[in-house]
């Protein structure tokens, strides 16, 4: 039995690649308005995470 390419389950799975790719567009988009967002004053880099203070109290 020779397995044939089923025509719908290939659009299925072009479409879905196709909605991924966006996804993750649109997902790093936002996270670099968000980055540009935080950046401050404007001669500093874009900054993707929040900086913390070294030395800070330990929980425990």
């Amino acid at each position: 039995m020779s397995a044939t390419p089923n025509p719908a389950k290939e659009s299925l799975r072009k479409e879905q690649k196709q909605q991924r790719e966006a996804a993750r567009k649109r997902d790093g988009d936002d996270a670099l308005d968000e980055a540009l967002k935080e950046t401050f004053p404007a001669s500093d880099p874009v900054a993707t995470q929040t900086p913390i203070k070294p030395g800070g109290r330990k929980k425990g």
